[in-house]
């Protein structure tokens, strides 16, 4: 980072919270503080957690009608979700925090892990329903002494809604919503129902979706493609007390999702690798995820533990494309007739994972100690299938340039078995002063199952050895109470990521386009330290915080060109980068009146990947959002600003197979988003939401970097669009 820069803003930041701070010392009025888990896994007031977390509650998800994972994530500082294309079939990628994402962000769900992305796959993360969610906590930084592999950037942890959420003893609850969004042509129906009887509890949650094409801004001129889909969602919880100690909780989590596409930008002419003229191309995908768990809570008063837990479970994730396209080939070039062809792809990408697992607490004077293990499978596979039909002869080929047979896998079906230990303890040193020391063992065996169908797609033979690794990843965080109501902190983490299926065992060749990947054997884990102080307050009226943290990683997996054989580029992941993000946030929160909450958050980053600055680090921001609420408290308002600084400048040319084109540079924005939230009475609620009110014309950075002007317009974010919602409930 730029020192004189961050002097400047260091300097500006520490006067914001000092201001706030001499405010703070006059109030004295007690507010209702936020419980914090993610951090440590033991519920924490907000004000004495040791580092950065943020959370996103049940009210703020249905107050903004959030349907993906950008909407969800739009208003937390630090961290995104970049955008698939609209013209494409990728959706929602993942998420970025501080500057790194995808698989280097553990994402989890009621304690469970979420499946993987296959991103070359054009497989996305959007795999839970957000209405399905109670609460997001987000722990930012490394978090592998808790989480372990895949928490190099940070963690997400999920939470769904549980039966006494809505309903007490004795008492059921039931609702029913509709809402609808413009954007994309939304239709959603939610019915919910839950209930408590003595030692019973129950909920069932049964999602709707339909939708289209996700619109972008009306002066694009690029043509997306049509898309027609729907999203099925269950959420069923069974949970049973034994007596007030101990309870058993079963679950049945279910999302299955279909779209429908007209892929446009497949049509027409090409002349590589064969002449072939495409006069339509449909695409059809389809995922289904389910996961089922078991979960035993106990409390006891024995020397070992005073509560704890017992988890068992099961996910299957598959994914599928199939892509049907009608073209003509031009067998003898322009020589002769065209040939009417009818071309069939199934391309797969599955996953299954099991696992048990434990955590448990004690209290012994000082000391809140929290301790567990969990050992987990997850078995992965990518297989393809592709086919070429004469609609003359009706005869079937299924070798293509290059030569490539099909079916054939991407990898090999490949198995990972991951145990591990952890320990977490916070010491209270004294009235003032509070400590976290934490460790975890992790270790980590992974396998390719070589066959027939892998060795298609592994025409040379390349070895896909074995791989055996562990890691012991600590955390030492400190915090001391200055005065009542400010506090400072300071914290290091470490996090590792191990090389995961595509890193380890991608053979794919491609003879058409001339490359081939081969495998690495001496390809080992990914490392990061992160270095955070900061300070907080809080008091009747207002809470803040101000976080300066330095986060560095070693031996980035990065695919690289290793060489040519007969003409054949090869590629590899290999261990080659060192990345280095900084930067600076600041939030506050106060009561204007007792009717007018504001909040704001700022943040500053940068990034470097080895001499050259980080892509996926964002823009300076600033988000400014406002929520009043009427005397009855029927009627709500929520006024929310982002002010957005503009991209990098003076970007190199973005250069591909088919030659250099200037890279795509944005200007900055200032967006607003109005919400308003209306009860009739206690059993119907309406809401309308209006987005992008001034219909700006703007990308999001973190997912258009690196990309040429060319395509920029189908990565644009939709003009002023509406979402409304009707809720009954009895």
């Amino acid at each position: 980072m730029n020192i004189k820069n961050l002097g400047l803003r260091t300097y500006f930041f520490i006067s914001l919270s000092l201001t706030f701070s001499v405010q703070l010392q006059a109030q004295t009025e007690d507010r209702i503080e936020e419980i914090i888990s993610v951090a440590t896994k033991i519920p924490t007031p907000a004000s004495d957690v040791i580092g950065s977390v943020a959370s996103i509650s049940q009210e703020d998800i249905e107050i903004r009608m959030v349907n993906d994972l950008p909407q969800l994530l739009e208003n937390t500082i630090g961290v995104s979700a970049p955008k698939g294309t609209y013209s494409g079939r990728a959706r929602n990628e993942g998420i970025i925090i501080r500057g790194i994402g995808d698989s280097r962000v553990n994402l989890f769900i009621d304690g469970f892990r979420i499946a993987d992305s296959y991103q070359s796959g054009g497989f996305g993360k959007d795999l839970v329903d957000t209405d399905l969610l109670k609460r997001v906590e987000i722990l930012k930084g490394p978090s592998s002494a808790i989480y372990g592999s895949d928490g190099l950037a940070g963690t997400v942890s999920y939470t769904t809604k549980d039966p006494s959420d809505l309903a007490s003893n004795g008492d059921s609850y039931n609702s029913f919503t509709i809402m609808t969004n413009s954007a994309n042509n939304l239709s959603k129906y939610t019915i919910l129902s839950a209930m408590v009887r003595n030692n019973f509890e129950a909920l069932l949650q049964i999602g709707k979706t339909d939708m289209t094409e996700m619109s972008v801004h009306s002066d694009a001129t690029e043509t997306l493609n049509p898309m027609e889909g729907d999203n099925d969602s269950i959420l069923a919880k069974i949970k049973y007390n034994f007596n007030e100690s101990t309870n058993m909780t079963f679950t049945i989590d279910s999302q299955n999702s279909h779209s429908g596409y007209s892929l446009l930008t497949d049509e027409g002419f090409s002349f590589f690798p064969q002449i072939e003229s495409v006069s339509e191309s449909i695409g059809d995908d389809q995922m289904d995820r389910e996961r089922y768990s078991l979960v035993l809570n106990f409390e006891g008063n024995s020397n070992l533990f005073d509560s704890g837990s017992v988890r068992f479970f099961s996910q299957d994730t598959d994914q599928v494309q199939h892509t049907t396209k009608t073209k003509a080939v031009f067998v003898n070039g322009f020589a002769g007739p065209p040939t009417p062809m009818l071309e069939v792809k199934d391309y797969q990408f599955n996953q299954e994972i099991s696992g048990v697992s434990f955590d448990m607490v004690k209290v012994a004077g000082r000391h809140s100690i929290v301790f567990g293990g969990e050992t987990e499978t997850a078995e992965f596979s990518r297989p393809k299938d592709r086919s070429e039909i004469n609609l003359i002869t009706q005869s079937v080929n299924k070798v293509f340039f290059g030569p490539e047979i099909f079916p054939n896998k991407a990898f090999p079906d490949s198995e990972v078995e991951r145990k591990a230990l952890y320990i977490n303890d916070r010491v209270s040193l004294n009235e003032r002063a509070t400590m976290v020391l934490g460790a975890r063992y992790d270790s980590y065996d992974q396998k390719a199952k070589p066959d027939i169908l892998s060795g298609r797609g592994n025409p040379n033979d390349h070895d896909v050895l074995p791989r055996s690794d562990s890691e012991v990843s600590v955390k030492l965080g400190f915090i001391y109470d200055i005065s009542d109501s400010i506090s400072l902190f300071a914290q290091y983490a470490e996090g590792y990521r191990n090389p995961d299926f595509n890193d380890a065992y991608n053979t794919y060749t491609n003879f058409a386009y001339g490359y081939t990947i081969v495998p690495n054997p001496s390809i080992k884990a990914e490392y990061s330290e992160g270095y955070e102080i900061g300070v907080r307050g809080r008091s009747g009226k207002y809470n803040w915080s101000l976080a300066m943290y330095q986060n560095d990683y070693e031996d980035f997996i990065q695919g690289t060109i290793t060489g040519f054989i007969q003409g054949i580029m090869q590629y590899q992941y290999a261990n080659l980068g060192e990345v280095e993000t900084d930067g600076i946030e600041f939030e506050l929160g106060t009561e204007l009146t007792s009717n007018l909450y504001a909040s704001i958050g700022a943040s500053t980053a940068d990034g470097k990947d080895g001499d050259n600055d980080l892509q996926t680090i964002s823009p300076d921001e600033l988000k400014i959002n406002f929520a009043w609420t009427s005397d009855s408290g029927k009627i709500g308002v929520n006024f929310i600003n982002r002010i957005v600084a503009a991209g990098p400048k003076n970007l190199p040319p973005s250069c591909g197979r088919s030659g250099c084109t200037n890279a795509l540079m944005i200007d900055g924005r200032t967006t607003h988003d109005l919400y308003i939230n209306y009860t009739l009475n206690e059993n119907i609620n309406f809401k309308l939401g209006i987005r992008n009110l001034t219909n700006e014309r703007y990308w999001d950075w973190v997912t258009v970097a690196g990309m040429s002007e060319g395509t920029a317009d189908e990565y644009l974010y939709p003009g002023r669009n509406l979402s409304a919602s009707f809720k009954i409930s009895f």
